[in-house]
């Protein structure tokens, strides 16, 4: 399944929040800079709180010498 934006958000969110929809969900998310990450401690506070089922990988166009992804 492929999902995209704010609505592809908040469709993994319904998935991870049913008890009876074990979907695991991986997000690609891809910015210019580290700064444009939108939403990135709501997304990092999902993949805590479901390890295993909900995964983030932030993709960089620009180097960033601190930045360290989830």
């Amino acid at each position: 399944m492929e999902a995209c934006g704010a609505r592809g958000l908040e469709l993994a969110r319904v998935m991870l929040e049913n008890p009876k929809d074990m979907t695991n969900v991986h997000l690609i998310y891809a910015n210019v800079p580290y700064e444009d990450i939108l939403l990135k401690e709501e997304l990092d506070s999902l993949v805590a709180k479901y390890p295993g089922r909900f995964k983030v990988y932030y993709v960089l166009n620009q180097e960033q010498r601190r930045f360290i992804g989830i």
